[in-house]
């Protein structure tokens, strides 16, 4: 999939798994902080949605975080290690980690639900690829669902459909949150 369809897959899982985010952690809150935690957290949802691409070599991840990419992407197979359970894992569990060393700090708490939430949703729309994704690392299966091929005429219509959820969503979530 390209950058484009895991932005707006990102968005929808972030925009689904809002009502929770929100029930558990921002109800207490002021309006003006809590606009403030929920860019965090779309932000982050946004940036974990191309976060497993890390390991591929011109991805727009790569580019942005070059150090990140350089120590750790050359090292690893594309749609392996960061498209796995294996990576999902290490990653809720640095996150658990860094909120208990934190005392559960709301601006982290927005932070990594919103982090493995777009991760969570860049994996999955992989899975409906043709090459799919290695969610079992270090076994090297790759599993697939679909055959799309990236960047075909199908993707962008699937693109375009996201976008379309994208708009609803976010539309009906405004109007419950006002």
């Amino acid at each position: 999939m390209t950058r484009e369809t895991h932005e707006k897959g990102g968005h929808i899982f972030a925009l689904l798994a809002l009502p929770s985010l929100y029930n558990n952690y921002l109800i207490d809150y002021n309006f003006t902080y809590k606009i403030i935690l929920l860019f965090i957290y779309a932000y982050f949802a946004s940036l974990g949605s191309l976060v497993p691409d890390i390991d591929m070599k011109g991805s727009y991840i790569s580019k942005k975080f070059l150090l990140v990419h350089k120590i750790f992407g050359k090292k690893l197979r594309h749609r392996g290690f960061t498209h796995s359970f294996l990576f999902m894992g290490i990653l809720t569990y640095f996150a658990e980690l860094t909120l208990t060393y934190t005392d559960n700090n709301i601006v982290f708490i927005c932070l990594f639900s919103g982090l493995i939430t777009g991760t969570l949703s860049h994996i999955c729309l992989d899975l409906f690829t043709k090459e799919g994704v290695e969610l079992l690392y270090p076994i090297s299966v790759n599993f697939s669902v679909l055959p799309i091929k990236t960047s075909s005429k199908l993707e962008k219509n699937i693109c375009k459909v996201l976008h379309l959820l994208v708009v609803f969503l976010l539309g009906y979530r405004f109007y419950l949150f006002i």
